[in-house]
């Protein structure tokens, strides 16, 4: 982003700020968007809007218990609704919720996209293989494995990068667009 300011004729502000690729967070753009309705309103004052904004700023993200528990949730109920059996869905459900942990460990430590990506692939698919192995009948590989990639999956980014194309924002559509499709690859190479 570059932000160019002038005060007068000489006077000349100019600031870059690299925007990395990156998820938005959700209940950030919530709460921003809450206080400047209620700045625009009239209802806050301009120390409550700064003291606010200081809260927003602070705030760590969700918890990552949560985060890992709904990764399990969702590999579950995904599993199963691609096909996957009951018990397929239940190892599905711890095999999400150990690439999580891998996830987050990953990108508290600076680790690139692409390599947690490929990584969480293959810890899907080693936690998959020694699922068949439990002493369980009817166990297939493919309704473990297509339950835990979907908390991988960037369909959020997929639809934003279409709608930033739509709103003839090419540049920024196009960097998304290219980016889906490599977490994809990644994760396929990870399987």
């Amino acid at each position: 982003i570059f932000i160019s300011a002038r005060n007068g004729e000489d006077d000349a502000y100019t600031r870059v700020r690299d925007v990395p690729l990156a998820a938005a967070d959700l209940s950030v753009v919530t709460a921003i968007n809450d206080l400047s309705r209620n700045i625009s309103s009239g209802e806050i004052s301009l120390d409550e809007a700064f003291e606010s904004l200081d809260k927003i700023e602070k705030w760590k993200g969700p918890n990552p218990k949560m985060l890992i528990v709904s990764s399990g949730l969702g590999s579950a109920f995904f599993g199963y609704l691609l096909g996957a059996n009951l018990k397929e869905s239940i190892c599905a459900l711890f095999i999400g919720m150990v690439m999580y942990i891998w996830v987050i460990y990953a990108k508290n430590h600076g680790v690139t996209k692409i390599i947690v990506n490929i990584i969480a692939g293959m810890i899907i698919t080693i936690l998959a293989l020694a699922c068949t192995y439990l002493p369980i009948s009817g166990m297939q590989i493919g309704g473990m494995i297509i339950g835990a990639i979907m908390p991988l999956v960037p369909g959020l980014a997929f639809v934003n990068a279409i709608r930033d194309i739509a709103d003839s924002d090419f540049i920024s559509g196009i960097v998304r667009m290219i980016d889906a499709p490599l977490v994809f690859g990644y994760i396929a190479i990870g399987v």
